[in-house]
């Protein structure tokens, strides 16, 4: 089983970073979502006022789970690479709500640095190169249409 993850996980180096953020996009859910409250200091409550810890948690593990699908399915269609965009997109969204959220209520908070360069800064850099493969995916479907392939 641990062979298999790892196959996954080193099968494309150019994507380790996206499976470290779904990684962690599935843990921080887990971790969300167990019984103790992480989310009790008062900078939580602009997110707190969106969603429950217990909702963010959900939230965070269902987008999480997604994009890893989306990046072990990647690959094996012309669609794939646009799935793993959107997944990226997604989870940047819910990294950025939290930013957002914890910013009303206090601007300067380490959170607001920690959820918002993981949402502008890693999801970013994985979006771009997931734009990059979306691009030769059009290529290559406009290369064939005008029957050049």
């Amino acid at each position: 089983m641990m062979a298999r993850i790892a196959s996954w996980f080193t099968a494309y180096g150019r994507r380790k970073l996206e499976w470290l953020i779904a990684i962690y996009t599935v843990y921080f859910g887990i971790g969300l979502m167990l019984p103790p409250v992480s989310m009790a200091p008062r900078s939580f409550y602009g997110a707190l006022a969106l969603m429950s810890e217990q909702s963010w948690g959900a939230a965070y593990f269902a987008v999480g789970l997604l994009h890893a699908v989306a990046l072990h399915v990647n690959g094996r269609a012309a669609w794939t690479p646009f799935a793993r965009l959107g997944a990226l997109f997604l989870n940047a969204q819910v990294f950025l709500a939290m930013t957002i959220g914890i910013a009303a209520v206090n601007p300067f908070s380490t959170g607001v640095l920690t959820y918002g360069f993981l949402a502008a800064g890693f999801c970013g850099a994985a979006i771009a190169s997931a734009a990059h493969d979306c691009g030769r995916e059009i290529k290559i479907w406009q290369g064939g249409r005008n029957g050049r392939i």
